[in-house]
């Protein structure tokens, strides 16, 4: 076994050894991706219709609104060409789901 194998084998040893040991004291643990959920008011109207318009995507709802609210905010910022043409690709791409 290579130098680097042997040392990644122990590593996992110890993690499963540790796995329920309790955390040092003074460490904390963190969720870099951890999400924020956020509360939205609809007319039922409306959410009728949010749910039609991701139905017809092929998207949970959640995510369709995720991608308008991230949209928006991007709009509102300083965009780069790079940024732009990421934008442009992606409603590309939303178009083609509803012209399919």
């Amino acid at each position: 076994m290579s130098g680097i194998a042997r040392e990644i084998e122990d590593i996992a040893t110890e993690a499963d050894v540790t796995a329920e040991d309790p955390m040092p004291a003074g460490a904390s643990s963190t969720r870099p991706n951890k999400s924020v959920v956020v509360a939205v008011r609809l007319t039922p109207e409306d959410a009728a219709e949010v749910e039609v318009l991701a139905e017809q995507a092929g998207l949970p709802v959640s995510t369709l609104l995720r991608t308008w609210i991230t949209t928006g905010l991007t709009a509102s910022r300083p965009e780069s060409l790079a940024s732009a043409v990421e934008r442009l690709s992606a409603d590309v791409a939303l178009i083609r789901r509803f012209v399919a």
